[in-house]
Protein backbone atom coordinates (compact mmCIF):
# COMPACT_ATOMS: atom_id res chain seq x y z
CA UNK A 1 0.00 0.00 0.00
CA UNK A 2 2.50 2.17 0.51
CA UNK A 3 3.82 4.72 -2.59
CA UNK A 4 3.51 8.01 -3.00
CA UNK A 5 2.38 9.76 -5.80
CA UNK A 6 2.47 13.07 -7.90
CA UNK A 7 -1.61 13.21 -7.63
CA UNK A 8 -1.48 13.06 -3.52
CA UNK A 9 -3.18 15.76 -1.53
CA UNK A 10 -0.35 17.17 1.31
CA UNK A 11 -0.99 18.29 4.67
CA UNK A 12 1.27 19.04 7.14
CA UNK A 13 0.60 19.03 11.04
CA UNK A 14 2.45 18.73 14.05
CA UNK A 15 1.86 16.39 16.97
CA UNK A 16 0.51 18.42 20.31
CA UNK A 17 -0.04 17.68 23.85
CA UNK A 18 -3.85 16.69 23.12
CA UNK A 19 -2.70 14.12 19.84
CA UNK A 20 -0.32 12.23 22.79
CA UNK A 21 -0.42 9.94 25.81
CA UNK A 22 1.38 10.42 28.53
CA UNK A 23 4.61 8.95 27.44
CA UNK A 24 4.38 11.83 24.68
CA UNK A 25 3.79 9.52 21.97
CA UNK A 26 1.13 10.10 19.53
CA UNK A 27 -2.05 8.30 20.88
CA UNK A 28 -3.67 5.93 17.99
CA UNK A 29 -7.24 7.72 18.42
CA UNK A 30 -5.40 11.10 17.06
CA UNK A 31 -4.63 9.72 13.59
CA UNK A 32 -8.14 9.42 13.21
CA UNK A 33 -8.47 13.21 13.97
CA UNK A 34 -5.82 13.70 11.32
CA UNK A 35 -7.18 11.58 8.48
CA UNK A 36 -10.48 13.53 8.94
CA UNK A 37 -8.74 16.76 8.52
CA UNK A 38 -6.70 15.62 5.62
CA UNK A 39 -10.00 14.76 3.45
CA UNK A 40 -11.25 17.88 4.63
CA UNK A 41 -8.37 19.56 3.39
CA UNK A 42 -8.72 17.91 0.32
CA UNK A 43 -12.59 18.88 -0.56
CA UNK A 44 -11.41 22.30 0.26
CA UNK A 45 -8.76 22.16 -2.51
CA UNK A 46 -11.08 21.61 -4.90
CA UNK A 47 -13.62 24.09 -3.92
CA UNK A 48 -16.15 22.69 -1.56
CA UNK A 49 -16.63 22.45 2.04
CA UNK A 50 -18.05 19.60 4.27
CA UNK A 51 -20.15 21.83 5.67
CA UNK A 52 -21.48 23.07 2.32
CA UNK A 53 -22.30 19.18 1.39
CA UNK A 54 -23.90 18.31 4.59
CA UNK A 55 -26.14 21.85 4.52
CA UNK A 56 -27.03 20.25 1.00
CA UNK A 57 -28.26 16.84 3.03
CA UNK A 58 -25.03 14.97 1.77
CA UNK A 59 -22.48 12.68 4.23
CA UNK A 60 -19.40 11.07 3.43
CA UNK A 61 -19.41 8.19 6.22
CA UNK A 62 -16.59 6.43 6.64
CA UNK A 63 -17.59 2.54 5.83
CA UNK A 64 -14.31 0.90 6.78
CA UNK A 65 -10.96 1.81 8.25
CA UNK A 66 -7.44 0.25 8.66
CA UNK A 67 -4.38 1.76 10.29
CA UNK A 68 -0.81 0.19 9.95
CA UNK A 69 1.01 2.07 12.95
CA UNK A 70 5.25 1.69 11.90
CA UNK A 71 6.78 4.25 13.71
CA UNK A 72 6.05 6.43 16.54
CA UNK A 73 5.40 10.22 16.37
CA UNK A 74 6.07 12.03 19.40
CA UNK A 75 4.78 15.79 20.76
CA UNK A 76 6.31 18.39 18.79
CA UNK A 77 7.46 16.73 15.90
CA UNK A 78 6.01 16.99 12.42
CA UNK A 79 3.85 14.80 10.40
CA UNK A 80 3.45 15.13 6.52
CA UNK A 81 -0.06 13.48 5.36
CA UNK A 82 0.05 12.04 1.75
CA UNK A 83 -3.48 11.19 0.70
CA UNK A 84 -4.92 10.05 -2.74
CA UNK A 85 -8.36 9.17 -3.65
CA UNK A 86 -9.82 6.29 -5.87
CA UNK A 87 -13.35 6.15 -7.15
CA UNK A 88 -14.24 2.76 -6.81
CA UNK A 89 -18.19 1.36 -8.34
CA UNK A 90 -18.90 4.67 -9.20
CA UNK A 91 -20.50 5.00 -5.54
CA UNK A 92 -16.83 4.06 -3.56
CA UNK A 93 -14.69 6.14 -2.86
CA UNK A 94 -11.22 4.99 -1.14
CA UNK A 95 -8.30 6.88 0.50
CA UNK A 96 -4.92 6.10 1.23
CA UNK A 97 -2.68 8.11 3.59
CA UNK A 98 0.77 7.52 4.67
CA UNK A 99 1.74 9.60 7.83
CA UNK A 100 5.22 10.64 6.99
CA UNK A 101 8.27 11.80 8.70
CA UNK A 102 10.27 14.61 8.00
CA UNK A 103 12.98 12.20 6.90
CA UNK A 104 10.50 10.45 4.79
CA UNK A 105 10.31 7.88 6.83
CA UNK A 106 6.75 6.11 6.82
CA UNK A 107 4.83 6.50 10.49
CA UNK A 108 1.85 4.83 9.76
CA UNK A 109 -0.34 4.07 6.43
CA UNK A 110 -3.90 4.11 6.05
CA UNK A 111 -6.77 2.50 3.99
CA UNK A 112 -10.44 4.42 4.35
CA UNK A 113 -13.76 3.75 2.93
CA UNK A 114 -16.22 6.14 2.12
CA UNK A 115 -20.16 6.57 0.27
CA UNK A 116 -22.19 9.56 -0.03
CA UNK A 117 -25.38 9.29 1.84
CA UNK A 118 -28.07 11.51 2.00
CA UNK A 119 -30.07 12.83 4.53
CA UNK A 120 -34.24 12.91 4.56
CA UNK A 121 -36.91 12.70 6.51
CA UNK A 122 -34.82 11.26 9.65
CA UNK A 123 -33.51 8.56 7.77
CA UNK A 124 -30.17 8.02 6.04
CA UNK A 125 -29.96 6.55 2.78
CA UNK A 126 -26.86 5.05 0.28
CA UNK A 127 -26.86 7.48 -2.84
CA UNK A 128 -26.30 4.61 -5.51
CA UNK A 129 -26.08 7.40 -8.39
CA UNK A 130 -24.18 10.18 -7.94
CA UNK A 131 -25.64 13.52 -8.92
CA UNK A 132 -23.29 15.29 -11.21
CA UNK A 133 -21.53 18.30 -8.69
CA UNK A 134 -20.70 15.44 -6.59
CA UNK A 135 -19.49 13.13 -9.21
CA UNK A 136 -17.42 15.98 -10.20
CA UNK A 137 -15.85 16.53 -6.81
CA UNK A 138 -15.30 13.15 -6.56
CA UNK A 139 -13.58 12.99 -9.69
CA UNK A 140 -11.52 16.29 -8.80
CA UNK A 141 -10.27 14.11 -5.37
CA UNK A 142 -9.52 11.06 -7.64
CA UNK A 143 -7.56 13.10 -9.93
CA UNK A 144 -5.46 14.40 -7.10
CA UNK A 145 -3.30 17.45 -6.24
CA UNK A 146 -2.06 19.71 -9.23
CA UNK A 147 1.26 19.60 -7.78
Amino acid sequence: MSSITNKDWKLTKTVLPQHTDHAGVMWHGSYLNFLEEGRIDALNKVGTSYSELSRKGFEIPVISLEINYKKSFSHGEKIILMSNFNLVNKIRLNCKTLFLKVNGDIGAEALIGLVLVRKENNSIRLVRELPSEIKKIFLLLDEGAKN
